[in-house]
């Protein structure tokens, strides 16, 4: 108890010393004896802000988009932005991606090619990836993968008939074997893909990610690339 009092008394004492410093002395005393409290709590304070930034500035993602083996023409963000105000968005609050950047090449060796290859098929799984447009190998190849939703369950009947032309039928195998299904639409012609040159050596398909919640915005993505 004696020992308690003691420690107290000197407390005070040092208290009472500082106080008589100049104002100079006093923060010199405080920034010694407390510094790496007031780093800590700066720390803090900058994490909780950043956090709290995130998470009042976050978009909702009304659309997430892949081009696989694109040609290197496409400036995802004017061109999305084209689509943003096709869409009608509030900015401030929703967004569409973009990633033209996938290159997937028919070598089961390539280090890149797997690589982008778990890149999309995570997406896809984790219901990060609404729409794929791709070559027609690999268009194929992830069609009977059972990557695509049959278009059948998504498009009207009068839709089916416009597009009829340019369905892509593919013996889906996986993950069951489903038959001949229309997963794909050949866009090669339209003309906002005519226009990026996206794919100038081969047909280019697009698909819409099987399990995709934003269906209506895909099928708004494909009307847009028919736009002049």
């Amino acid at each position: 108890m004696q020992d308690t009092n003691s420690l107290q008394d000197e407390i005070r004492v040092s208290q009472k010393q500082v106080k008589n410093l100049p104002w100079s002395k006093r923060l010199e005393y405080y920034w010694g004896y407390y510094k790496y409290h007031f780093i800590i709590i700066l720390l803090l304070a900058l994490l909780f802000g950043n956090v709290l930034h995130g998470i009042l500035t976050r978009r909702e993602t009304v659309l997430s988009i892949a081009y696989i083996n694109a040609f290197p023409n496409i400036k995802d963000d004017i061109f999305i932005e084209d689509f943003e105000k096709y869409l009608n968005l509030n900015l401030k609050k929703q967004e569409v991606l973009l990633d033209s950047g996938y290159y997937i090449s028919n070598d089961a060796t390539s280090p890149q090619a797997a690589t982008y290859h778990q890149k999309l098929s995570t997406r896809c799984m984790a219901g990060l990836l609404d729409v794929v447009v791709a070559d027609e190998t690999n268009f194929i190849s992830y069609g009977k993968q059972g990557f695509f939703t049959d278009l059948r369950q998504i498009l009207s009947p009068q839709q089916l008939e416009y597009y009829k032309d340019n369905l892509l039928y593919v013996e889906v195998k996986a993950p069951e074997n489903l038959g001949s299904v229309p997963v794909g639409i050949n866009v090669t012609d339209f003309p906002k893909v005519t226009a990026t040159a996206s794919y100038p050596s081969s047909n280019a398909y697009l698909g819409i990610i099987a399990g995709s919640t934003n269906r209506e915005k895909a099928i708004s993505f494909l009307t847009f690339l028919e736009e002049q």
